[in-house]
């Protein structure tokens, strides 16, 4: 049998990578960070809840007061609305609002009208007053819900319209 006999191997020969290993490698970290990225997405972040066998309704803020606005200009109202009971958070009526001094608010939006525990929603509209509607409102906006003791929550709402 006869054997060739081996040539030394160049420093040039030994720096070289094979081509497919940086694609492996690039791969398996773009699966990584797609996984990760998903699960984080989809996950409910944990609240301890506040009741046990019910639901409970938590607003973000009970007030706003929006200070003196210029008649003509648009402002957004929003609320967060939180379940932090352990059982569905059900708004048995469409949240609306009630003129307390002042005129003509738009009904409010919700983005959903059932939370199961630890969701969360937005309750949102927008307000302008023009010429003739100046001055000081005061609204409240309900919430009617399934939560015990707690079927019609309200947060006040004040603005001055100049």
């Amino acid at each position: 049998m006869s054997t060739k006999p081996s040539q030394p191997i160049t420093s040039q020969q030994k720096k070289r990578i094979p081509l497919w290993l940086p694609l492996i490698i690039v791969t398996g970290v773009a699966l990584v960070a797609v996984v990760l990225f998903s699960v984080t997405r989809n996950a409910t972040p944990a609240i301890k809840s506040d009741v046990s066998g019910a639901p409970a309704l938590q607003v973000d803020k009970e007030k706003v007061d929006l200070g003196t606005i210029a008649l003509g200009k648009t402002v957004e109202v929003k609320f967060e609305v939180t379940n932090t009971g352990d059982q569905p958070l059900v708004f048995t009526k469409a949240p609306y609002l009630e003129v307390v001094k002042g005129c003509c608010p738009q009904q409010p939006t919700i983005g959903q009208r059932t939370l199961n525990p630890g969701e969360h929603t937005t309750v949102a509209f927008p307000m302008m007053m023009h010429g003739g509607m100046g001055g000081y409102h005061d609204f409240r906006l309900h919430l009617p819900t399934n939560v015990p003791g707690q079927s019609d929550k309200t947060v006040q709402i004040l603005s001055n319209w100049q």
